[in-house]
């Protein structure tokens, strides 16, 4: 996987391995948990829940809940990896800033279930706060394809609410346009982003320039 810029000092805390787990973690807890949680409920439908309906209903809310919790939690120490990756530049701290508050927020929706008021500040700012993360990301990474990539998912993402707000998706429940959104976080983690799961190379500072 491309890099951002050459090393610049010594590696903080967590190591790469480290970070890479906690990455490994967070999508699998949150995305695992979804799909436990729909195996449980044989009420589940694609077409007219939200996938937040799971963390409400008695036998796949534990799931559900606990996989975003668990899965917010570790995405903080995979935020921790994302800043030593890119400490060395504003854009580069900003967007595990930017990480680590959709963490929070996905946290946050495990924690506030569908009746708690702040489930939905929660959810709206897991999704867009995760797509301000793929947009601050492909900047600064735009001269290598797995930057331009990450840029190109904002527009995609976009264009998923956009449509389903407009009526345009033959379905009336959030659950369907609520996942392309998640599944873009998890393959921005495995193999696109800035630290990918499945990468070889060791956290590296970006450039010691705010430059473009």
């Amino acid at each position: 996987m491309e890099d951002d810029g050459p090393t610049d000092g010594p590696i903080g805390f967590p190591s790469p391995v480290t970070a890479r787990v906690f990455g490994a973690v967070a999508t699998l807890a949150a995305l695992g948990g979804i799909v436990v949680a729909i195996r449980l409920d044989p009420t589940f439908s694609w077409t007219t829940d939200a996938l937040s309906d799971l963390g409400v209903r008695e036998r796949s809310a534990p799931a559900f809940n606990g996989g975003l919790v668990i899965g917010g939690l570790a995405g903080l120490g995979y935020a921790v990896g994302l800043w030593e990756r890119g400490r060395a530049r504003t854009a580069g701290r900003l967007r595990a800033v930017v990480f680590a508050l959709a963490m929070v927020s996905m946290a946050g929706t495990g924690v506030f279930d569908l009746t708690r008021a702040l489930h939905g500040p929660a959810a709206v700012g897991f999704y867009l706060l995760a797509t301000v993360a793929f947009g601050i990301d492909g900047v600064v990474r735009r001269n290598v394809a797995t930057g331009r990539v990450a840029l190109g998912f904002v527009p995609v993402h976009v264009a998923v609410w956009t449509s389903f707000l407009a009526g345009l998706w033959p379905v009336t429940g959030l659950a369907l346009p609520e996942l392309p959104g998640a599944l873009m976080l998890a393959v921005w983690v495995w193999l696109v982003g800035p630290l990918p799961v499945l990468g070889r190379r060791s956290i590296e500072s970006e450039p010691a320039t705010d430059g473009h």
